[in-house]
């Protein structure tokens, strides 16, 4: 079966370019996307994976995860992965992003690292694709061991500073709005200039009051479905986008009944969100 992949550039923005893995020769400045899911259960242990013999690194120990496949974001590629790996399905809420590794190497990718927090019977996990063939809940200590002993994947990327990391990670608050209705003040109306940057506002923009986001503060929202300016709205998040390399969280805010594609949301947002990277969570 082909598989086919999107190609980035250095700034991890795509290129407009799709190719066959195994097939295609990268060109300099052209990477592609890998994926790792850090599973980790109340007790802080981690969810490992023996790989199947016949698979590169075949009978040692990993964390699951994979390239993503084209048209995929690093989100929804992680959670194929690891339905397909283990049997095991995450939705979108429940990760948390962790870390980003340029890697130049042969291919070059760029290797995104997701958390997701659960208890998971190892009775429940099926290797539906055979590219794993046991499962383990292992201790951080436990997993130094066995990266020392040659145990575990060499390019796992996943040692104890990243797991200092997973265990301080709190969820993610903005997805609570998901859903509800919210009283927006807005600052930024339609067809205003950013103060800063200089560029136009096409839809109005404002914040949640006496909230505060990742960055210390209050919650923004983009407002969609009005078309002229307004002062205040009250109106239902439908999505958040969930800026991986930014702790400034946007909701996206529409009139009662409206709703937006997250395709739609992308170009609507596109002005700033260019900037970002990020994902949308519903």
């Amino acid at each position: 079966m082909v598989e086919l992949w999107d190609i980035y550039d250095m700034n991890k923005k795509k290129i407009g370019k799709t190719v066959e893995r195994n097939v295609y020769q990268f060109k300099k400045g052209e990477y592609h996307i890998v994926v790792t899911g850090i599973i980790m259960n109340s007790k802080k242990e981690i969810l490992i994976s023996k790989r199947a013999k016949h698979k590169k690194f075949g009978l040692m120990w990993e964390c699951s995860g994979g390239s993503i496949l084209a048209g995929e974001t690093s989100l929804e590629g992680i959670i194929r992965e690891l339905k397909e790996e283990l049997g095991i399905e995450f939705s979108k809420r429940e990760a948390i992003f962790l870390k980003e590794i340029r890697r130049d190497k042969i291919p070059p990718d760029f290797k995104d690292l997701w958390l997701f927090r659960r208890n998971i019977d190892l009775e429940n996990i099926t290797f539906l694709d055979g590219e794993a063939i046991d499962a383990k809940w292992v201790t951080m200590r436990e997993f130094i061991r066995m990266y020392e002993n040659k145990q575990i994947v060499p390019t796992v990327d996943f040692g104890i500073e990243e797991y200092h990391k997973a265990i301080q990670l709190k969820p993610i608050e903005s997805y609570n709005y998901i859903g509800n209705i919210v009283q927006v003040k807005v600052d930024r109306p339609r067809g205003s200039m950013h103060p800063k940057h200089g560029f136009s506002y096409p839809v109005n923009y404002g914040f949640v009051p006496n909230t505060i986001s990742g960055d210390g503060e209050e919650l923004d929202c983009y407002i969609l479905g009005i078309d002229k300016a307004i002062e205040d709205f009250e109106g239902k998040c439908i999505a958040v986008i969930h800026r991986t390399n930014d702790e400034d969280d946007k909701l996206i805010v529409v009139p009662e009944g409206k709703n937006y594609t997250d395709e739609e949301i992308r170009i609507l947002t596109n002005f700033q969100e260019q900037y970002f990277e990020s994902e949308i969570i519903r």
